[in-house]
């Protein structure tokens, strides 16, 4: 158990992979890899920084987030 819970805490460590180019505040939208499981069905259930998400709802998250990105707004 101590060994899951010491893989989570590394796998959050992980940088942001467009590095500076994240505008100053800005906060990403979570990944599936920083948040923890809580159901596993369809669709499966996560929780990240308190909120709880569907996996659906990640992926809106996201590609939101990468076109508001690329769209330079």
């Amino acid at each position: 158990m101590a060994l899951m819970v010491a893989g989570c805490a590394a796998s959050t460590q992980s940088a942001d992979p467009r590095g500076s180019e994240v505008a100053a505040g800005a906060k990403p939208a979570p990944k599936v890899a920083d948040c923890g499981i809580i159901t596993i069905s369809s669709p499966s259930k996560y929780v990240c920084n308190g909120k709880t998400y569907t996996s659906y709802q990640l992926t809106k998250l996201r590609t939101d987030q990468e076109k508001q990105y690329a769209s330079g707004k």
